[in-house]
C-alpha cells in the first residue's frame, strides 16, 4: 500500500509541477500529514521530487521510472484491457518478439499454450512463458536493468540480429506528440529501434498514463507501427495518435 500511495503522490506532483500538503491529503484521504511527510522524504531520496516549504516540487530533469514492483500494481485494469486486445494479433506460428515491462508481463500471463517461437529480452516473461509446453522461448543475453527487468547491451543486440521476427509487441515508457515513443535507457532504445526495423508486423502497446510523458530516448513514431493498442477510445488519444487512427495502414485497438 505504501508503494501505491507514493506512486500516486509522485504522479500528482509530476503532473502539476508542485503540490502543497492540502492537495496531497485530499489525494490520499485518511492518511496523516506525518505519513505524507515520510512519503515525500522517500520520494526525494529516490530523486523524483524535492521537498519544499509547504509541499513538494517535481524534479523535471529526472529521467527514470518508478520501480517495476510499483508499476505492476498500478493500472491493472488498463493492462488487462490492452493484453486482451493484443491476444487477437498473436499468431499461432512463426516468431513473436515480446518486449519487457509490466504491460508486457500482463500480456504474457494471458498467452495460451500455442505453437510459436517467442523471443524476449525480459527474464520474468521468459519464465512465465516457460510453463507453456508448446512455446519455444528464446531469451537474449545482456546486462539486466533491475528497474524494468530487461536485458540490453551488445550481447542482446547480437542475439536479436540473427533472429527473424514475424510480429513484435513493443512497450514504451512515454508518448508525446512532439517526440514520439520514448524510453529512459539508451541501450534499450537501440534494441527497440532494431526490432521495429526487423519485424514484419509491429505493435506498440501503452496505457493512457503514458500520454504526455517524455523520457530521454525516442525510438519510434506512430507511423512506424501497424497497430497501436491502448486502454482508451480513439477520440481520447493525443492529437497525433488520433490522426494516425484514421490512416488506412495503421489500426488503433
Amino acid at each position: 500500500m505504501n508503494l501505491v500511495r507514493r506512486e500516486k503522490i509522485r504522479a500528482f506532483v509530476e503532473k502539476h509541477g508542485v503540490a502543497d500538503f492540502a492537495q496531497l491529503q485530499e489525494l490520499c484521504p485518511g492518511v496523516s500529514l506525518m505519513t505524507i511527510h515520510r512519503d515525500l522524504k522517500v520520494l526525494e531520496s529516490q530523486g523524483f521530487l524535492i521537498k519544499v516549504r509547504g509541499g513538494a516540487r517535481y524534479v523535471a530533469h529526472h529521467a527514470g521510472e518508478p520501480a517495476f514492483a510499483v508499476r505492476e500494481v498500478l493500472g491493472q485494469p488498463a493492462k488487462r484491457i490492452i493484453a486482451d486486445k493484443a491476444l487477437h494479433l498473436l499468431s499461432n506460428s512463426g516468431s513473436v518478439f515480446i518486449d519487457a515491462g509490466t504491460t508486457m508481463m500482463a500480456f504474457a500471463r494471458q498467452i495460451p499454450d500455442i505453437r510459436a517461437n517467442v523471443i524476449t529480452t525480459a527474464p520474468n516473461i521468459a519464465l512465465e512463458l516457460a510453463t507453456r509446453p508448446l512455446l519455444t522461448i528464446s531469451l537474449s543475453g545482456g546486462v539486466i536493468n533491475k528497474n524494468n527487468l530487461t536485458l540490453s547491451g551488445d550481447s542482446a543486440m547480437d542475439h536479436l540480429r540473427g533472429i527473424n521476427i514475424d510480429t513484435a509487441f513493443i512497450a514504451c515508457a512515454g508518448y508525446d506528440t512532439s517526440v514520439g515513443f520514448t524510453c529512459g535507457i539508451e541501450s534499450e532504445s537501440r534494441i527497440k529501434k532494431m526490432i521495429v526495423e526487423k519485424a514484419r508486423k509491429r505493435v506498440i502497446m501503452l496505457d493512457s498514463s503514458k500520454f504526455g510523458r517524455i523520457l530521454p530516448y525516442t525510438f519510434a513514431a506512430p507511423s512506424d507501427f501497424d497497430y497501436i493498442i491502448t486502454d482508451v477510445e480513439p477520440e481520447e488519444l493525443p492529437t497525433e495518435l488520433a490522426q494516425s487512427a484514421k490512416e488506412p495502414e495503421l489500426s488503433v485497438l
